[in-house]
């Protein structure tokens, strides 16, 4: 029940995008280690088969990077340090 309320916590704080699963104890557990989750699609914890005396699987929320706002660069200063002493496509041959 504790697994479930931790994906319900972690969907309702609006930062993350999808879960793994981390701290796997089985064998079971290991093949799912490292792969993303919708929250819709995410196996529910302790995984059937689980062999561990007390399952220690967690889920671990991946933030959803596209929620943040865009970087923006100013484009006056991008080219500041214009290391190029002269345009060498206006040189005169």
């Amino acid at each position: 029940m504790a697994h479930t309320k931790s994906l319900v916590e972690l969907e309702q704080s609006g930062k993350y995008g999808s879960v793994v699963i981390r701290n796997c104890s089985c064998a079971v557990s290991s093949t799912l280690c490292a792969q993303h989750f919708s929250f819709a699609h995410a196996p529910s914890l302790p995984l059937e088969g689980c062999s561990a005396t007390k399952c220690t699987c967690e889920y671990q929320g991946i933030i959803d990077r596209r929620l943040g706002g865009r970087r923006v660069t100013n484009c006056r200063t991008c080219f500041k340090n214009d290391k190029r002493k002269s345009d060498r496509r206006k040189q005169e041959i």
